[in-house]
């Protein structure tokens, strides 16, 4: 089969499409059968590029699965990016691939689960069409999902234009602009990983300060406690992340004199318990708190990483309001920055422990 470059129209050349996927994926074909690229000639599509380009023959082989394994239409991720519509795509070469198995120490990669490997892929796609110029530093929602029916959401991803198109800080554009009658391509150097929330607050520019605390307070601990807990996937996180101001305004409530000026000046056990009093971490069968959730959790206790009643904040939903132990009040930003096990908000004050180790400036 061979689609003929003088393709007049775009139903002509979305017929030929659906022709390439049905011709080369059988029903009853458990392997991946391979496209010949010369037999795409003159690409309309996002699938026609991809199958056509040897470059990303491993992002193929991982679509043909994810498209195989597809129980309804809307799972069909080959079929779905031949149809009209506006999709971006950030494609990694297989040499990104082939790092990203190495890096991740996976034998082969068509071992790992099927879920795995449907948001690893979808963690690669915008809803609409971005070119390079389109995009600004900040955060967007990507096509990979967590949680499901009403609790379903988008996953984050960061975008930072400062040098270029970098995502999530590890994976840069290297190619750009590839348009195609139903979306945009732009070729990546690595593989985006599906971010966690510990991820997420290391990436926001605005909650760094935070996440090096995070990072000192496990210093202190035999075994990475606080940082395992914002990256745990078992478990569903909502994490209240004090603004770099905040942390600036907490170091000056615990030491007016001003002479410590950063949470590293502070000893590891004491910042582990201010982090893990900012942390509500449930089971993974518990949805994160979102924004859509708040109005259905006024006046209500949260449980965080600390333990008993001194680990308790009061959580309003309707007011945006936490008050700590202490009976001190943050107003919360509802970010809605979410990673594979939870939500990240931002709070103008930090939340303080009780009870337990009490605050002490060396």
């Amino acid at each position: 089969m061979k689609i003929k470059q003088n393709i007049k129209t775009y139903f002509t050349s979305l017929f030929a499409a659906v022709l390439v996927v049905s011709c080369n994926v059988p029903d009853d074909n458990t392997d991946v059968i391979h496209f010949v690229p010369g037999e795409v000639e003159n690409p309309v599509t996002i699938t026609q590029v991809i199958i056509k380009d040897p470059n990303f023959s491993t992002l193929e082989k991982l679509m043909r699965r994810i498209e195989k394994a597809a129980t309804t239409p809307a799972g069909r991720i080959l079929s779905n990016l031949n149809l009209p519509g506006n999709t971006t795509v950030f494609a990694p070469t297989d040499a990104a691939f082939d790092a990203f198995i190495t890096a991740n120490k996976i034998t082969n990669i068509d071992n790992l689960p099927i879920a795995t490997i449907t948001n690893l892929v979808y963690n690669h796609l915008l809803t609409g069409k971005f070119l390079a110029t389109d995009f600004t530093t900040g955060f967007i929602s990507t096509q990979a999902t967590r949680d499901a029916g009403t609790n379903l959401v988008n996953l984050s991803m960061y975008v930072n234009t400062a040098s270029g198109v970098q995502l999530n800080g590890v994976s840069k554009v290297v190619s750009s602009n590839v348009s195609v009658n139903n979306g945009v391509i732009h070729t990546v150097d690595a593989v985006i990983n599906v971010p966690t929330v510990k991820d997420l607050i290391a990436l926001n520019p605005n909650t760094s300060r935070f996440s090096g605390a995070v990072t000192h307070a496990d210093t202190g601990l035999a075994t990475p406690v606080v940082g395992d807990a914002l990256a745990n996937t078992s478990n569903s996180v909502t994490a209240f992340v004090p603004t770099n101001a905040a942390i600036a305004s907490l170091l000056l409530e615990l030491d007016p004199t001003g002479a410590t000026t950063t949470m590293q000046g502070l000893p590891s056990t004491q910042v582990a318990n201010i982090v893990k009093i900012n942390i509500v971490s449930t089971a993974s069968s518990t949805v994160a708190i979102s924004s859509k959730f708040f109005a259905a959790r006024t006046n209500t206790k949260l449980q965080t990483l600390l333990s008993g009643t001194a680990g308790q904040v009061n959580f309003n939903g309707t007011t945006k309001k936490i008050v700590d132990p202490r009976l001190r009040t943050a107003n919360i930003t509802p970010l809605d920055i979410q990673g594979s096990n939870g939500v990240v908000h931002t709070v103008d004050k930090a939340m303080l422990p009780v009870l337990l180790a009490p605050v002490v400036v060396p």
